[in-house]
């Protein structure tokens, strides 16, 4: 969480990116996408919802698999903003990439 708020997909995305080291055209590489796919995953104007993709992404990120898409995709549809967002899956990924990031 920051700030007591829980952090969307987009806020892991963009945090385990900058906890790896890599840039947004880096990241984009490695996932077989555009750096403006990357940004758009971040900012939350659209999921990542292909199902490869998620996993290399999860993959480049050091995630583990299913965490995103776990967080994307709740009772098996996409989720709705976050403003939107009822408690669903998100905490189980925030919680592992700050564990894993001494936040916790």
């Amino acid at each position: 969480m920051q700030g007591g708020v829980p952090m969307g997909f987009g806020a892991v995305i963009r945090e385990a990116r900058q906890a790896t080291g890599l840039s947004q055209v880096a990241l984009a590489e490695k996932v077989g996408v555009s750096r403006s796919a990357i940004y758009d995953w971040e900012s939350e104007k659209y999921a990542p919802t292909d199902g490869q993709n998620l996993a290399r992404l999860e993959g480049a990120l050091g995630l583990t698999a299913g965490a995103l898409y776990k967080m994307i995709f709740v009772d098996g549809n996409p989720t709705p903003p976050p403003a939107d967002r009822g408690p669903g899956g998100k905490e189980t990924v925030e919680t592992e990439f700050q564990s894993r990031n001494g936040a916790i």
